[in-house]
């Protein structure tokens, strides 16, 4: 843990770091040294060190003459600090699965329990979709609307969404229930898991089915 504190603070290694959080996108040593700043060395060590740390990882381009070979990119999970470990993912993977166990009746109290921690987060008066997400925002969700439709870019469930599907309805069911408490009356129909950091969503309005993208406004 102290390592891997004393490892952030330093200025330049954490921004790189942040960098790779803001568009998650793949870079190279070259790219890292140019939006830093700073030499093509200093850029490396940085980088291996981020790696050694758990934050970042090692990929490989092909068939792309020219470009560097060796890429780096976010890991697919978030890095969490804790002494000593909680292993919360375990416990909410086991419990997900239980509930897929029981089948319609378990998805149901899933939607149900998501709902009711959505009442208990929202805001009262909220005059749009994004407005009314705004508490799962500051926790570390990324959303964005397109018509009907709402993705999610940085679900907060990722890590256990990908092993046990039934999340993704808990997490509908928080984003009803924000909804309905800031008196938007919308159905939320989770799509699934999308890319790998989120899944998507279908809004639709309970009493007139109208473009999300108005609301968003």
């Amino acid at each position: 843990m102290e390592r891997a504190l004393g490892a952030l603070r330093d200025f330049t290694r954490r921004d790189i770091l942040l960098r790779f959080y803001a568009d998650r996108k793949a870079r190279s040593v070259d790219d890292v040294s140019r939006e830093a700043g700073v030499h093509r060395s200093v850029a490396f060590e940085h980088l291996e060190r981020l790696v050694a740390l758990g934050y970042l990882e090692v990929a490989h381009r092909r068939g792309l003459p020219g470009k560097p070979a060796k890429i780096y990119k976010l890991t697919g999970g978030p890095v969490q600090i804790s002494h000593p470990a909680r292993r919360y993912d375990v416990v909410a993977e086991a419990l997900a699965h239980a509930f897929e166990g029981l089948g319609e009746v378990g998805s149901h109290a899933v939607r149900r329990a998501g709902r009711a921690y959505g009442n208990e987060l929202s805001r009262p008066g909220a005059k749009s979709a994004m407005a009314a997400l705004e508490p799962l925002i500051e926790m570390g969700g990324d959303y964005n609307t397109r018509g009907g439709m709402l993705d999610c870019t940085n679900c907060l469930f990722a890590e256990v969404c990908r092993r046990a599907p039934v999340i993704c309805r808990f997490h509908a069911g928080i984003i009803e229930g924000i909804l309905e408490s800031s008196e938007m009356h919308i159905d939320v129909k989770a799509l699934g898991f999308r890319d790998p950091y989120g899944c998507a969503y279908m809004l639709e309005d309970k009493e007139a089915i109208e473009p999300l993208e108005a609301q968003a406004q």
